[in-house]
Formats: structure tokens, C-alpha cells, sequence
């Protein structure tokens, strides 16, 4: 992509839309925690569940090279979960009869990312 491609504009309302998204996820797990108050993490689990809805709605509504898939998978989305994007990842490569690549990707990405965590959190103490 060239950079004189990019609508600034665009990049603005994604970045905008992602930053809604970021208050929604914080907003339910800050419901989580002083309401819910049941041990299993729900504010998160619920973001991620219904990023993955939204994501899957938006694509079949707009595909993905709309202006409006970019504003609200990209943006909300992402910046309400990234899980919404990993999975619909994964539909595709699936999609695309990938199904090599679909098992590498997943097992690489929650095995490692496990691990990247543990490691990090090792590194910080």
C-alpha cells in the first residue's frame, strides 16, 4: 500500500471506533468485577464472544473492503477485542480449505500466546 493511498479521515474514524471499543470491554469487565463478582472472568469473555458476532455480521453485510467493515471490525472490534479478529482468521483459512495452516495458527497462537504470557510476566518480576 502506498501512503498516499491512506484516507486520513478513515484512519481517524478507525481510530475513533477502536477507542468506543476499548471503553466497552473496559466497561464489562469492570461489571464483572464489582457486580457479577462470580471468579470466572464474564465482562471478558462476553467482549470476546460478541466481537466475534459483530465481526461475523459485518462481514456478511459488507464484505471486507467497505468503508464501513473497516470502521467497525477494524476499529470497534479490534479495539474490543482482537479474539473477533483471530476467529474470523481462522473461518477463513478454513474458508480456503487451509486446514494445515488453520491447525497451525490455532494451536500456535493460544499455546504460545500462553506461553509469551507466562514468559512476560517471569521477565517482570
Amino acid at each position: 500500500m502506498d501512503v498516499e493511498e491512506l484516507n486520513v479521515f478513515e484512519l481517524m474514524l478507525i481510530g475513533c471506533s477502536a477507542g468506543l471499543g476499548s471503553v466497552v470491554r473496559y466497561l464489562f469487565s469492570k461489571l464483572n468485577g464489582q457486580f457479577l463478582k462470580v471468579g470466572f472472568p464474564l465482562g471478558t469473555y462476553l467482549v470476546n464472544i460478541i466481537g466475534c458476532l459483530l465481526i461475523g455480521w459485518l462481514f456478511m453485510k459488507f464484505g471486507t473492503q467497505t468503508e464501513s467493515y473497516k470502521i467497525f471490525a477494524t476499529g470497534f472490534c479490534g479495539g474490543l477485542t482482537t479474539f473477533s479478529t483471530f476467529n474470523f482468521e481462522l473461518f477463513d483459512l478454513i474458508e480456503h480449505k487451509n486446514f494445515r495452516l488453520f491447525s497451525r495458527y490455532f494451536l500456535l497462537s493460544y499455546g504460545l500466546g500462553f506461553l509469551a504470557l507466562l514468559v512476560g510476566m517471569m521477565l517482570a518480576k
